[in-house]
Order: C-alpha cells, then structure tokens, then sequence
C-alpha cells in the first residue's frame, strides 16, 4: 500500500509515477526506473516509479493521490479528466516518431483464418480480451470488430476472460483460449520476447489508428511543478547534453523515442467511441423497459455533452 501524498507540494516532497505494465511489474519497473530517477533531478524533488498489472489500480491510487503522473489509456484518463483530478500534459511517442497504435485481434494458425470466420460460429469460441477500463484491449476492439457487426461478446463467445495483454498472449499460446486482443506496440514487444510462440499466432484483424497513451498529472499540483514536469519529459531525449544517453534509457522504456505535447483533447477520439458503444449494448437490453431505456439513454447523451464541453467542443 502506498503511503505518501502530495498534498502541499514542499522540497521534500516525493513525486510518485504510475505506469500500467502490459508485461511484468519488474521488468516495467526496470525499465522505467531510470527515467523517473532523471525526473528527481530535474525538479529537485525525490521521485519513485510504481508499476501496476491494471488500470484500476492506477486510477484508484491517482485518486486517492498516491500518484501524481499516470501514463493511462484513454478511457482511463477520461475518468480523472472528468472527475476533475487529472490533466493530459503529453503522450508517447515510439521510435521512429510512430505516435498511433492499432488494437488487434490474434489466433492461433489452427484457429479461426479471420475475424468472419470467428463471427460465423457464436459459442464455438473462446475470447480473451482486455480490462473493461483498457481503451486498447477491450473498449476498440468490442465496438470496431464486435458491436459494428452486432455481436455483444458475453453471450456470443464459449468463453470471455479479462487481462493484460501478454496474459492474453500467453492463454492463447497455451491453447486457453481461441481469440486474443493486444495492441500494436504490445505485440511487436511479445513477439521480440516470445519468438518462437509468435511463430504459431497470426493476425487477424486490426482497428484504425488511435493515439498513444497520454501522460497525466494531477490538477492541484502547484503551477511551478506542473511546469517542472511538463519541461522535463517534452524536452527529454531532444535537447541538452545527456539528449543521446536518455534517447537509449527510452527505447529501453516501452521503445519509446519522446514525448509529444497533448492535451485533454486528446480525449475527443475516445468519447464518440464510449458513446456509440453504450448506445448499442442499450439497444440489446431486454431487461430494461422502453421507460427505462429512454432515460439511460438520455443519461448517455447527458453525459456525452457535458464530456464534449470539457474536452474543448467538436471536433
């Protein structure tokens, strides 16, 4: 359990990073670690890095103040942005300049061929698909492969699991499921990691390009720090005389290249996505009455609105 806060910023004060480790906590820890001792010199301030299997429990310790820097996926950074605790400050880049990413669906090569021949055959499949507050894992891949084709997974497959994706990797490759969701940037990190298991998967379906995670920082921070941080990681690997030796201690981390400025914006793309989403569950819901589901769905547009307003109007 994490103890300390930052409520009053003070000299001692410690910063404490979240990040979600898609692989193991040690191996995030370790890579990120680095950086984060960067981030202590650069506001004189002590610094630690803590590393979580879920975005839950990062949300939780973000709200509670155990953290003050979150890198999240975009549903979960929606959450703090519309509580009023958090603010987007930047987002990843990886190495080559690549700022988007892809959610994916895998197989074995003695499983389903494609995503159609998966959707010809309800309950014959097993699906392991990410958290319900993953963006990458669940949110994109349930709307763009499943809801567009008028498939709610929970009563369609054999099977539904919940995890991370190397644990959803791993089920696949040990023939525990049938269907598996990851992301591009995790898949490229499996297959360096686990060659030889990637050798029996294939691909077969991929979603539109969404941007990276964005990097959050908590609101009451005081103004001085937030500029602190926000310099520090815009600028680190691009500019001053250590810019080569941090570009290598990020490529180690997650093989990043930089971090771009982004703002709560950032968001937009994943609003219009909850919504149509809900939208469509709301549509197969038998249990509720007609009643009942036009005020749901007036407590979804509600909510959509108000979102819009927050994250800066239309797109």
């Amino acid at each position: 359990m994490l103890t300390l806060s930052l409520v009053t910023v003070s000299a001692h004060a410690e910063i404490v990073v979240g990040i979600l480790a898609g692989r193991g906590t040690e191996e995030a820890q370790a890579d990120w670690q680095p950086i984060v001792d960067d981030l202590a010199k650069a506001t004189g301030q002590s610094a630690r890095l803590v590393a979580v299997k879920t975005e839950q429990e990062l949300l939780s310790e973000f709200a509670q103040n155990h953290i003050q820097i979150a890198r999240l996926g975009t549903q979960a950074a929606l959450s703090t942005v519309e509580q009023n605790q958090g603010e987007i400050f930047a987002r990843l880049a990886l190495t080559g300049g690549v700022s988007e990413f892809r959610s994916v669906l895998l197989t074995r090569k003695d499983g389903p061929a494609s995503l159609d021949e998966v959707l010809r055959s309800p309950k014959r499949w097993r699906y392991a698909t990410g958290t319900r507050d993953s963006t990458a894992g669940y949110l994109i891949p349930q709307y763009y492969a499943f809801a567009k084709n008028n498939v709610l997974i929970e009563p369609f497959f054999k099977d539904v699991t919940y995890g991370a994706s190397e644990d959803n990797f791993r089920a696949l490759v040990d023939k525990r499921t049938d269907v598996a969701a990851t992301n591009s940037d995790d898949l490229e990190k499996l297959h360096d990691k686990y060659p030889r298991d990637y050798q029996n998967l294939r691909v077969i379906w991929k979603s539109p390009p969404f941007s990276y995670d964005p990097l959050i920082m908590r609101k009451d921070l005081s103004a001085g720090l937030k500029q602190k941080i926000s310099n520090f990681f815009l600028n680190y690997g691009r500019t001053g005389a250590n810019a080569m030796h941090e570009k290598e201690k990020l490529y180690y981390a997650d093989e990043l290249s930089g971090f771009l400025p982004s703002s709560n914006r950032q968001l937009r793309e994943v609003t219009d996505l909850q919504l149509f989403y809900d939208l469509f569950r709301l549509t197969l819901d038998k249990q509720s009455s007609p009643d009942a589901s036009a005020g749901k769905e007036k407590a979804l547009y509600k909510r959509y609105n108000q979102l819009v307003g927050v994250l800066g109007g239309a797109r």
